[in-house]
């Protein structure tokens, strides 16, 4: 049986909807100085439930650094919702999440192109290690100096992002000490950083690591680049400990939500204490 209730409003009434109402708080916003970028960031902060309280002030969190962390059209607000449902619900282990803004995703996320028709088509792509090297020394410093950080971060990125955070895991493993890859775009470049993978994974005093990657119902360059990835993975047990996990009933714009929530979930589980509710 479904229940309707009905309000009645008195003629004449103001519509109670038409009011400015109570704004509702997601996180908050800030602009980061970057001397390495030449330019202002914006970060938007999302923290966890009683991070606040007085009971908790001893407390301290891992970090999720959120690639492509806008607030609007970009992925703070449902990505930081499901960390943060999932801390109240003891699903995941609470997170402060930190989203980066993108401003030029070619140039942010991609090194230098040997595609010829890329680098016309995408002038300005190209200086992932500088943006690399703004979250490593400017915003990173910053989070653990401000906030209640327990020295354990990982970063996460979608498709362009989601290959920032492959080239870093590979390239710079020990920026962080976890990566979550979804549907990355390891077709950039001709498939270079998937046909350069074992060479990279040989490279001696590699720092530990997780590696998530996860991949939706996409073939071409999407698929063989992963395939290469994944059987360099496989051929180079050692201190990359990593998973893939396939989502053939997802496309490229709906398996984000998903596979972040498998992510997190996997690689934040809750304390063994904490009691689901």
């Amino acid at each position: 049986m479904i229940a309707v209730m009905i309000v009645s409003v008195p003629a004449g009434a103001a519509n109670p909807l038409s009011g400015p109402g109570e704004p509702i708080v997601a996180g908050r916003s800030y602009e980061i100085p970057s001397a390495v970028l030449g330019s202002q960031r914006r970060v938007n902060l999302m923290l966890p439930p009683g991070y606040d309280d007085e009971k908790n002030k001893d407390q301290r969190y891992p970090v999720l650094y959120l690639l492509d962390g806008g607030y609007e059209w970009q992925d703070f607000l449902h990505i930081s919702g499901l960390v943060h449902q999932g801390s109240l619900w003891g699903i995941n282990e609470p997170l402060i999440v930190v989203g980066i803004e993108s401003v030029d995703r070619r140039r942010e996320f991609t090194w230098p192109s040997n595609d010829p028709k890329e680098r016309v088509d995408f002038p300005t792509h190209g200086q992932s290690e500088r943006f690399r090297t703004f979250i490593r020394t400017e915003l990173k410093p910053l989070v653990e100096e401000e906030l209640r950080a327990s020295g354990v971060d990982a970063l996460m990125g979608e498709s362009l992002a989601g290959l920032f955070v492959v080239e870093t895991a590979l390239r710079n493993g020990g920026d962080f000490d976890a990566y979550i890859a979804i549907s990355p775009s390891l077709w950039w470049s001709r498939e270079a950083l998937s046909l350069e993978a074992s060479a990279l994974l040989a490279r001696p005093a590699q720092s530990p690591r997780s590696l998530w990657l996860a991949l939706a119902d996409e073939g071409g360059a999407m698929r063989s680049s992963m395939d290469r990835l994944v059987a360099a993975l496989t051929a180079k047990p050692g201190k990359v400990k990593w998973s893939f996990t396939d989502y053939p009933e997802e496309k490229h714009s709906t398996i984000y939500h998903p596979a972040a929530t498998k992510a997190i979930r996997e690689l934040f589980p809750p304390p063994p204490s904490q009691d689901k509710k």
